[in-house]
């Protein structure tokens, strides 16, 4: 690399980089590796203990095991190396295991060095119980935990976290009792595979964006009784917690009004429990104007269905057209052009009446041939909206 002034040249090396790039670049690279480059220069020698993101994942668990040494021990030696400001640390392995006390250790260390971003997931046998001091952490805004257990007393809060994902994590109160956790600055909420979090009330202000994935405890019972669900904007569910959201019943019309703007399904078997809970949304959300469904799943297993599925759809025209009333956009996502997905379509122009957009992103491995077959047909089908267009893609 080289500066052209006048007649002059200058030449530059990567090492003339401010630290900030240089600290970008070694994120890049596995920590053991980007040890390493402390012989390169007096410059080279702290880049690495500087690093503001410290990043110990597979391949680093992948290099630990192969030399034989203690996991713990080596993340201790990085982590006391280190010289800067930690703003994240990210232990991520689906082999590796670590200790209930190593994992404290990680965690109070960074958290006395100004982290903001905490992601745990690790493959460890029984949960992590996390520290009471992680619910105080002013600095922490971003944080990632898979099998870990929180286990939380009344009015416990984490002041400035903007965004929360637990994964296989179980949320417990004092004794069983409701309990109210208060995430003042929370936008973004992630549950995967969670138990009892419908036991811990949710004061969340700012919240915009909510995805929960079979977490099988989350009812319309929570959509009535906790106020996050009246607020939050975007929500994704996969087919099974959309199933169990009325594993109790599917009312007509929730206790609330709800203020989803668009609403993503995934991994969808269709069935006419999960229609009609899906149809329960759409009712009770007069802002949702965009639907997105990611894949229909196992749609042969559901062909046998078909009938009924048709009849109850043909039975619930308005409750359909109530439901689709202010839908603009819908996306179907990894299509593959089964009957099941071809009535569904079908439903969806037919009960639309401002629908703008319809984009079908075919599965990558659908046959090219039989794809002008499904846009033909497509093109066919009669639209409630005179301005709904078809994107084939």
């Amino acid at each position: 690399m080289s500066e052209v002034t006048g007649n002059a040249r200058k030449s530059i090396t990567i090492g003339d980089l401010p630290n900030c790039i240089l600290h970008t670049i070694l994120e890049f690279v596995p920590i053991q590796d980007a040890a390493k480059t402390s012989v390169l220069s007096k410059k080279w020698m702290h880049i690495w203990s500087t690093l503001p993101h410290i990043v110990l994942d597979h391949l680093f668990f992948h290099y630990v095991s192969k030399s034989g040494a203690s996991a713990s021990s080596i993340i201790s030696k990085i982590l006391l190396q280190h010289t800067g400001v930690i703003m994240g640390l990210h232990l991520i392995s689906s082999t590796c295991k670590l200790a209930q006390s190593d994992v404290d250790q990680c965690i109070i260390f960074v958290l006395e060095h100004g982290i903001q971003k905490l992601t745990l997931d690790m493959a460890n046998d029984e949960n992590y119980l996390l520290p009471d001091k992680i619910f105080t952490c002013a600095t922490l805004t971003h944080l990632k935990l898979s099998r870990c257990f929180f286990e939380l007393l009344d009015g416990t809060q984490f002041p400035n976290l903007i965004s929360l994902k637990l994964e296989h994590s179980k949320i417990a109160g004092h004794r069983g009792l409701e309990i109210n956790l208060y995430l003042p600055m929370l936008e973004t909420l992630e549950l995967r595979f969670c138990v009892d979090v419908d036991s811990v009330y949710l004061v969340c202000p700012k919240l915009d964006n909510m995805s929960i994935v079979s977490s099988y405890t989350v009812t319309f019972r929570c959509f009535n009784r906790n106020p996050i669900f009246a607020r939050i904007k975007h929500l994704c569910l996969d087919g099974s917690s959309l199933k169990n959201l009325g594993s109790l019943s599917v009312p007509d019309m929730l206790d609330v009004s709800l203020n989803l703007q668009s609403l993503r399904i995934c991994d969808i078997k269709i069935s006419i429990k999960r229609i009609s809970c899906a149809l329960c949304l759409l009712r009770n959300s007069p802002n949702l104007v965009e639907l997105d469904i990611d894949e229909v799943v196992k749609v042969n297993e559901t062909i046998c269905y078909a009938d009924e599925l048709l009849d109850y759809l043909s039975e619930a025209v308005n409750e359909v057209s109530k439901a689709l009333r202010m839908i603009r956009t819908v996306r179907l996502r990894k299509f593959k052009g089964t009957s099941t997905e071809m009535y569904l379509i079908k439903v969806l122009l037919a009960h639309s009446p401002k629908l703008e957009r319809m984009i079908i992103e075919q599965y990558k491995r659908s046959n090219v041939t039989y794809s002008y077959q499904h846009l033909n047909e497509l093109l066919s089908y009669c639209r409630a909206s005179p301005n709904a267009e078809i994107k084939y893609t």
